[in-house]
């Protein structure tokens, strides 16, 4: 067992590697991969010649559960039913040659995660260069119409000089000039010419206005055109965080969505005391009903926990399916006293309910788990394993309970 952990921890790190890398996952970038890796190579030389499988296939299946236990936050949608059974299978893996073909499966799972990864990447990007490139545009246009502006204020400054220069010749003839004849030519040309300057500013101002009026209008349909391009990219955004942060069966929050949450109160509580409980809800037998009734009843039931225990949350609270069946909600400004009350109302609210399939009436209870958060929470995952651990010591008592962190003897 010494030599798999490490093993697995390795083939994770090429995973990611390729996964950070963009790059369409095939068997030979998987090769080349493990034929460089030097603590892959060493374990696998230091693997004895003697019987081989017997020795390592336990610890090969634990190791591929690892595998998939890391995987489990990107899976959601048509993956989920395909993951669930991997791991069913695996569980019941006793040879070589099925562990083999695991190894294949898994690795042909994990290559269309990174694709689709890359894709949905790819896709995100383009929307932010058609954005760029739009806001771009609009940059340069705005930059013209102010050169604009610029040329159109000189041309006045400049006017406004000439008409000064014409008055000022005017002013200096009555006082240079004592024929009055000689005053009058000097008034009556300057006069023309002023005269002919400001015809020729209107005609300019006429001009001027026009192309003012042409690009004013041109900016409007641009801005339109930015308008209805930015809320299709805004559209389009809101899609692709539909795609990665919604339960596509529940239509509420995934793992995903959890995790970033989930760092945000640590973080906040931590520097903040922003207080914060845990409520994780595991459906009881819920194996049993879809064994019973099918997928689709299951499903169809897992879709109506999940509104019921919305309903009981608060707007404010946040709501996500972490696994399977299991589901979590995050109270703020909550303590366990109070997420307590609020998990045995959820408790009595799905209890009380009967879910209808087809012709079938289906009594369904959970079993919940509660915690808060303490000051000993540096990492994301030491609420959760508290919250994890009374969830698990309310199956223990009998299910259909409430369990609190504090006292996971006592369950209500």
């Amino acid at each position: 067992m010494g030599r798999l952990q490490p093993m697995a921890e390795a083939v994770m790190e090429i995973l990611k590697d390729v996964s950070r890398r963009k790059c369409q996952l095939t068997q030979a970038l998987l090769e080349e991969a493990f034929s460089t890796n030097e603590q892959l190579t060493r374990l696998i030389d230091s693997v004895p010649a003697a019987h081989p499988g017997h020795e390592l296939t336990p610890a090969f299946q634990e190791a591929l559960l690892n595998i998939l236990d890391n995987l489990a936050p990107m899976i959601k949608g048509d993956y989920e039913k395909r993951f669930a059974d991997l791991q069913n299978r695996l569980d019941r893996c006793d040879s070589v040659q099925c562990l083999i073909k695991m190894v294949n499966e898994v690795s042909e799972m994990v290559g269309e995660l990174i694709n689709l990864s890359v894709e949905r990447s790819e896709y995100s990007n383009d929307f932010l260069f058609e954005l760029s490139k739009d806001l771009y545009d609009m940059e340069g246009k705005l930059s013209s119409y102010q050169e604009f502006n610029r040329d159109t204020h000189n041309m006045s400054s400049k006017f406004n000089e000439n008409i000064f220069e014409h008055t000022r010749d005017i002013n200096h003839a009555f006082d240079e000039c004592s024929d009055p004849h000689d005053i009058r030519n000097v008034i009556a040309m300057k006069l023309n010419t002023i005269s002919h300057a400001i015809d020729s500013k209107r005609t300019m101002d006429d001009i001027k206005l026009r192309q003012a009026d042409d690009k004013i209008s041109e900016l409007q349909t641009n801005l339109k055109t930015y308008e209805k391009e930015i809320l299709q990219v805004r559209h389009r955004s809101e899609t692709l965080e539909k795609v990665v942060m919604i339960d596509d069966l529940t239509g509420i929050s995934n793992r995903r969505s959890y995790d970033l949450h989930i760092m945000d109160c640590v973080i906040r509580y931590r520097s903040s005391r922003d207080k914060f409980s845990l409520i994780l809800v595991d459906i009881d037998h819920f194996k049993k009903i879809n064994d019973t009734y099918g997928h689709k009843a299951g499903d169809k039931c897992l879709q109506e926990v999940a509104r019921l225990i919305k309903s009981c949350l608060r707007q404010s609270d946040f709501f996500a399916r972490y696994g399977g069946e299991e589901l979590i909600a995050v109270l703020h400004q909550c303590d366990a006293q109070n997420a307590s009350k609020v998990a045995e109302k959820i408790r009595r609210r799905i209890e009380n309910t009967r879910f209808c399939y087809r012709d079938d009436t289906i009594s369904i209870t959970i079993s919940l788990g509660v915690t808060e958060a303490i000051e000993s929470d540096l990492e994301t995952e030491a609420p959760f394993i508290r919250v994890d651990e009374a969830m698990y010591m309310a199956k223990l008592n009998g299910r259909n309970r409430v369990c609190l962190s504090t006292d996971l003897r006592t369950c209500a």
